[in-house]
């Protein structure tokens, strides 16, 4: 059993299931707020943000983190990363699957929805889950590949890459390279830049978020 704490909303007997997944050093209270924004499009939803697996290493309380980024103060590479991201899914794809069987959905009824770090998570997560999933949005994300950290790509879920032009946190160009990764490995993807927006997700995203729930629910 996966113990998470988690923020949550939605129906009783839900058609959809819909997890939110925080950015570095945020919390769940930080994204449940888009099922308010979502239940208009996908109304027969459950919607969970769980808090992610680590205490956020910045120190602040309520503060979470998905995977560290620092040893000591120096910022880590991508091969000293690979054992925290593999960790972090493996125990992400847990609570899936825990989560789906809560509500006897299958994962074709799954959307993953994730900002910043979140959205790392989730890009990745659609990649090595066995069965396709409904669709994952990334607000102002970046691809980590699996097969440069150690796992395989096996399955190929739509995504929608959104992402300010300004992002002062996660740059620009980690969108473009998003793009090239996804067209490298035949993924089905919507790719949507916003001018003038920085590491955030403002009423453009949310708009472009609502209509590709509304192209991916059947």
């Amino acid at each position: 059993m996966v113990e998470l704490s988690t923020c949550e909303h939605g129906v009783e007997k839900p058609k959809y299931l819909v997890i939110l997944l925080h950015g570095y050093g945020a919390n769940a209270e930080n994204l449940i707020d888009l099922a308010f924004e979502f239940q208009s499009i996908i109304p027969d939803a459950y919607f969970i943000a769980p808090n992610a697996i680590e205490p956020w290493e910045g120190g602040f309380p309520n503060c979470y983190q998905w995977f560290s980024l620092y040893s000591g103060v120096e910022r880590k590479v991508l091969e000293k990363l690979a054992p925290n991201i593999r960790k972090s899914n493996q125990i992400l794809l847990s609570f899936i699957n825990q989560q789906l069987n809560r509500f006897q959905l299958t994962p074709d009824k799954l959307i993953l929805v994730g900002f910043s770090q979140g959205s790392m998570m989730a890009m990745y997560q659609s990649l090595i889950m066995t069965n396709k999933i409904a669709g994952v949005i990334s607000f102002s994300g970046k691809i980590v590949e699996p097969n440069l950290v150690g796992d395989k790509i096996i399955s190929k879920s739509p995504i929608c890459l959104i992402h300010g032009t300004i992002d002062s946190v996660l740059p620009f160009e980690c969108f473009n390279e998003a793009q090239r990764i996804l067209n490298k490995h035949g993924v089905d993807f919507e790719a949507h830049a916003i001018p003038k927006l920085d590491h955030t997700i403002d009423e453009r995203a949310i708009a472009i978020a609502k209509n590709y729930l509304s192209k991916i629910i059947h």
